[in-house]
């Protein structure tokens, strides 16, 4: 519930009293929680001490709250809803408790990173004792931008200067950065609907969502990872988008995760590189390539959003560290990611061919096994009269989480497992345990 004081559906206190209400059946408030003080809470709302006692003295004639001398109001016990969301919690967690096998994981092998490695960049960047007592550029390190800059020019074919990248700790909070520079654009749609971190962000700023990419004047797209299995979008629909958009006043926003991680193909060039960084947005991280706890990512703003970002960027703090920033700068100088995308490479690819063959050993004739586009992911087609959504349910029920693949196949059952959390030594048991998933 939010608090709505402009709302004429009842008076000023009434609105005071359900808000808290909620906030406390709901188990937001818990219990001996204090409440603001009269004071504070009228100053925060603009509201008079009158009308904020009055709305207290309800809640704590109806036993919500009790007041204590000397000290203010606390919650009480009485929260109805919270028991009922303890359990629900509680329940959640013994059901994510029994996930055995999580074949549908984003987090990385425990062997493809080396700690030790990076321990040093990060001593070295702690090393620069006055550049760690000021604050962060909110834009990010210009140094890491200039290489950054460098890096996607050269990998990726992109267009932009330095002044174009913004860095942020993660995709949300550059989304964050990057919603109000385009508010003029009502409608975006994007061709991921899973992705739920980005859509409440544009949700939370007022953009309608649509599923109809005709009606948006707003396209979020991973051209790298058109799907959840990995598929990629070739170049001649890439250059058909463009057209499109051109013709239809679309911005893109190109989410481009993923992109290193191919088998069977070269990457292909960006969306923003082939419009020559024009009306396209271009975002990336560095999480999957080193570490999901590090939270690196970095956007490409086109040149005519920049004008408008210049005047907006001191009232934004930086969000990502400054010393992982430098790390990461020297560690990008040095040539380490190269190497450590050969090195995924190699090991994704010897844990895809270790699984494949237990998937084989397990069901024998009775699936087709084999590599995806995407590094990491092992595509299973089997007999089976479940669908592809029925497998994967029946599959979590007893602890495998796998993907459910988008392609119908009649008389199969078609799902798809990431190697890259579960290790090789349990591929052995979970392989067997999927076969009597499907035999059940």
């Amino acid at each position: 519930m939010n608090l709505n004081l402009n709302s004429t559906q009842s008076t000023r206190y009434l609105q005071v009293y359900d808000y808290y209400k909620e906030m406390i059946t709901s188990g937001r408030l818990p219990e001996n929680t204090k409440m603001p003080s009269i004071r504070r809470c009228a100053s925060q709302l603009g509201l008079s001490r009158t009308t904020i006692e009055t709305a207290y003295l309800c809640l704590a004639a109806d036993g919500y709250i009790i007041s204590r001398p000397q000290s203010g109001y606390y919650v009480t016990k009485r929260n109805i809803k919270n028991n009922s969301a303890v359990s629900s919690h509680h329940a959640d967690k013994n059901k994510e408790n029994k996930i055995k096998y999580n074949f549908t994981s984003n987090n990385v092998d425990a062997e493809s990173f080396d700690f030790n490695l990076w321990r040093r960049y990060i001593k070295s960047a702690l090393r620069q004792d006055k550049r760690l007592l000021t604050y962060g550029e909110p834009q990010g390190e210009y140094e890491l931008r200039e290489t950054i800059c460098n890096y996607v020019i050269n990998k990726r074919n992109a267009v932009c200067q330095p002044e174009n990248i913004v860095i942020g700790a993660g995709s949300q909070s550059l989304l964050n950065i990057l919603c109000p520079l385009i508010r003029e654009r009502k409608e975006v749609c994007f061709h991921d609907s899973q992705f739920a971190q980005g859509i409440v962000i544009f949700e939370d700023y007022g953009f309608n969502i649509t599923n109809n990419p005709e009606k948006a004047d707003i396209l979020y797209m991973t051209p790298s990872h058109m799907t959840s299995l990995g598929d990629v979008m070739s170049v001649e629909k890439r250059l058909s988008l463009l057209s499109e958009c051109v013709s239809h006043n679309r911005l893109i926003i190109e989410d481009d995760y993923n992109n290193e991680f191919r088998y069977f193909s070269k990457p292909r060039p960006c969306l923003q590189g082939l419009a020559g960084g024009e009306n396209v947005v271009y975002l990336s991280t560095f999480s999957k390539l080193l570490l999901p706890s590090i939270r690196l990512s970095f956007m490409i703003l086109p040149d005519e959003l920049l004008p408008l970002y210049e005047k907006k960027k001191m009232l934004y703090n930086q969000t990502a560290s400054k010393s992982e920033q430098l790390a990461l700068c020297q560690f990008l100088r040095d040539g380490h990611l190269d190497s450590q995308i050969r090195k995924l490479k190699r090991l994704y690819s010897n844990k895809d061919k270790a699984l494949i063959s237990e998937l084989e050993q397990a069901f024998g004739e009775s699936a087709n096994v084999y590599m995806g586009e995407s590094v990491s992911m092992v595509y299973l087609q089997v007999k089976s009269a479940f669908t592809n959504e029925e497998l994967q349910q029946r599959a979590k029920q007893n602890g495998i989480l796998v993907f459910a693949s988008p392609t119908e196949t009649p008389g199969y059952a078609n799902i798809a497992l990431s190697c890259c959390e579960v290790p090789v030594e349990e591929f052995h048991n979970a392989a067997l345990l999927l076969k009597e998933v499907v035999e059940i």
